[in-house]
């Protein structure tokens, strides 16, 4: 009797504990934004630039789980961060709510910094309509680069690659005029990328992945939402007579980068946990919605 009543109130408390990580995972953890600093030494950064600031914002996801609230305090974090510039790397929209974005422009457009702000684009911007979200991004002084680069000042380029999984992604096109010898700073939504960019000296800002949504200790992020719900999700985009490019295999390669600093020969690629959430895992543990703010500086050696 006494070890069924002993089992009965583990399991009891087991019970209770789950609920609470579910609701602190659903409606506290995904709104406690972490502002995380970073000094990146850049070859070929001038002098003259040496400390300029990137806050980097990725996977805004905006919609139901994450709207114009949400979104004015993800902005006034990031402007507290006195950026030089900002950087956006896609998937500002959801399954069918391009609608919150085009109402939360004049959030968005209160994004403060000299040298401008600027984003490249996500698959979820693909499939819910490309003019559509870079109208919006456009209403709220985005400029966004599509395979194509920008002279932020003199000797450092800001370039955007499309999309690997949704788009045209083509790094050769996005840097077609940039200098040899200048610092670049490459804006891509899928990490992937960086095989690709391993023979330059680069510094490569993704997201995608959401930083796996759930970290477990000692194991790590768990959870890369582009795997559960995949299925669903081009059943969905299908449904409606949009082609889902990609498929599982890329979903697989996106855990060779959850989150954090990777190199692949002179690149180095830093992949941002974003800050909104996955629509059919609309949950985060362990793993803070992230603003980074870099500090550029010169490469030593």
């Amino acid at each position: 009797m006494t070890e069924l009543l002993g089992a009965h109130v583990w399991a009891v408390a087991l019970g209770v504990l789950a609920a609470a990580a579910v609701g602190y995972g659903v409606l506290l953890a995904p709104r406690r934004f972490e502002v995380s600093e970073h000094r990146v030494p850049l070859r070929f950064l001038p002098p003259a630039l040496s400390g300029l600031r990137v806050v980097h914002l990725t996977d805004l996801h905006v919609g139901p789980f994450f709207g114009r609230t949400a979104l004015k305090r993800v902005v006034t974090l990031a402007n507290a961060c006195r950026p030089d510039v900002v950087v956006l790397t896609g998937d500002f929209v959801n399954f069918r709510s391009l609608r919150f974005l085009a109402g939360a422009t004049a959030e968005l457009s209160e994004l403060r910094a000299r040298l401008g702000v600027f984003a490249c684009l996500g698959n979820h911007d693909h499939w819910e309509g490309v003019e559509a979200v870079c109208a919006a991004l456009r209403e709220a002084g985005v400029t966004v680069l599509v395979n194509e680069s920008v002279e932020l000042a003199a000797g450092l380029w800001l370039a955007g690659v499309d999309d690997r999984m949704s788009g045209e992604a083509d790094p050769q096109k996005t840097v077609h005029g940039v200098p040899t010898g200048a610092a670049v700073v490459l804006l891509s939504h899928n990490p992937t990328i960086l095989p690709e960019v391993a023979g330059h000296p680069w510094l490569v800002l993704s997201g995608h992945t959401h930083g796996g949504q759930v970290a477990l200790p000692l194991v790590g992020a768990r959870h890369t939402p582009t795997l559960p719900g995949w299925r669903w999700v081009v059943q969905q985009y299908e449904g409606v007579g949009v082609r889902v490019h990609g498929g599982r295999s890329d979903a697989i390669a996106t855990h060779r980068y959850p989150a954090g600093w990777y190199r692949d020969g002179q690149a180095a690629l830093y992949v941002s946990r974003g800050i909104g959430l996955n629509q059919t895992w609309p949950f985060r543990l362990n793993c803070p919605p992230e603003i980074a703010c870099l500090a550029l500086t010169i490469e030593q050696g």
